[in-house]
């Protein structure tokens, strides 16, 4: 089958604002429905305490080990909802970007809706209005730097433009002598594996 002929549709979305917008008591208390140890929950309860948001009550801390536990454990009502409540068969969720699949537009518009309304209303956050749109999958999706076709992925554009400006960063500082050659390749290496899942 052609990439180009595959017939169905994709609702790509993300959430607004994610990290900045998870309600902190909603987090405590889907985190103390999985954990019972009362050490830890008050261990959680400082991180979050501690956490220094614009919105007092808003937000968890981004980079350290609770990050993606946090932001896991937040969304797993979305996983949830999307896969029992609205029986989606193709679900995939990567943090607060999330893709769901079906042969048909009007019934991912449908749950684009639901969806919208449980976030609001169950966990405080609202979708992206210009990132969380309805798109004919021959048209491909974009997820985690790649956009993503039946028959073959290809890294987006931004992301080769990116990688074209390190490089001449890496030559210039190699030359004047601020990098050596094992620095460079070490601090590519990690590019090269994630790229490598281009064809």
């Amino acid at each position: 089958m052609d990439g180009n002929s595959v017939f169905g549709y994709a609702l790509k979305a993300d959430i607004k604002h994610y990290f900045d917008s998870v309600d902190q008591q909603i987090l405590f208390d889907l985190v103390g429905r999985r954990i019972r140890d009362f050490g830890i929950l008050w261990l959680i309860k400082l991180v979050l305490k501690h956490h220094k948001t614009p919105i007092q009550g808003k937000g968890m801390p981004l980079g350290n080990m609770t990050s993606q536990f946090f932001a896991n454990v937040y969304l797993d009502e979305l996983d949830q909802f999307v896969r029992h409540t609205l029986k989606a068969k193709y679900y995939i969720r990567y943090v607060d970007d999330f893709v769901i699949l079906h042969r048909d537009r009007k019934t991912l518009e449908c749950w684009k809706d639901e969806i919208s309304a449980f976030l609001c209303q169950r966990l405080e956050l609202e979708l992206h209005p210009e990132k969380s749109k309805i798109t004919p999958l021959r048209e491909g999706i974009t997820l985690l730097g790649f956009r993503v076709f039946y028959h073959y992925r290809l890294l987006k554009k931004s992301n080769t433009r990116r990688i074209w400006k390190r490089l001449e960063r890496f030559r210039q500082e190699y030359e004047d002598e601020e990098m050596s050659r094992k620095e460079i390749v070490q601090s590519l290496e990690g590019w090269l594996a994630y790229a490598e899942f281009a064809d």
